[in-house]
């Protein structure tokens, strides 16, 4: 367990201006996280449409390994000795694809497959982060806020546009506390979205 202890100012190692690096205390080798789930999938439905889930986009800073934390609502902030296991669009990338793996529906790929595509989903990560909007004592706020774009796949045309966002306090002040709220929140935020893309009548071409 890693309880954020204090915040530095991060200059040249970020090249951010207004960044800080919150430092663990003790400070051990980087503890490694991952976003997971335990949505049980479907079945293979060869007769759903497929749906391919681009890689999310993001600000420089979100896009990133970093675990982002934030002092105040105008600061940003990255949790010293803790790390995503792989950068954060990749995190969400797969997660929306297990998350649509649940619905027998649609068929949920992403581009490296190489499978041709009846729609396409982008996802902008507007925000992933722990504000701890009450003081650096006291469980900070999750938000994470998505929006999707979902367009047809071969003319492009968008049938939608909309954001997703879930809120949601963590239970503590360690990393891996926030962590874990990280984790239900994209959950309940990506299958808000699932259930938007779905509600759309699709069809395989």
């Amino acid at each position: 367990m890693i309880k954020i202890a204090k915040i530095i100012a991060v200059t040249s190692a970020l090249g951010l201006s207004g960044c800080f690096n919150v430092l663990p205390e003790p400070d051990p080798a980087n503890s490694i996280y991952r976003l997971t789930s335990n949505i049980q999938k479907a079945g293979f439905n060869a007769r759903a449409p497929i749906v391919r889930i681009e890689t999310p986009s993001a600000d420089r800073l979100v896009a990133t390994r970093r675990i982002v934390v934030s002092p105040d609502a105008n600061r940003m902030a990255v949790a010293g000795g803790a790390e995503w296991a792989d950068s954060l669009p990749k995190l969400v990338q797969k997660s929306m694809l297990d998350i649509l793996a649940s619905k027998p529906e649609v068929t949920g790929i992403i581009p490296r497959v190489g499978s041709k595509a009846d729609y396409r989903v982008h996802i902008n990560i507007d925000n992933f982060e722990a504000r701890f909007d009450n003081g650096s004592e006291a469980a900070p706020m999750i938000i994470v806020a998505y929006t999707a774009s979902f367009a047809k796949s071969g003319s492009r045309d968008l049938l939608g546009t909309k954001q997703f966002t879930t809120t949601q306090r963590s239970s503590g002040i360690n990393v891996s506390q926030i962590v874990s709220a990280m984790n239900a929140a994209n959950n309940d935020t990506l299958s808000k979205m699932s259930d938007w893309i779905t509600s759309f009548s699709l069809t395989k071409s």
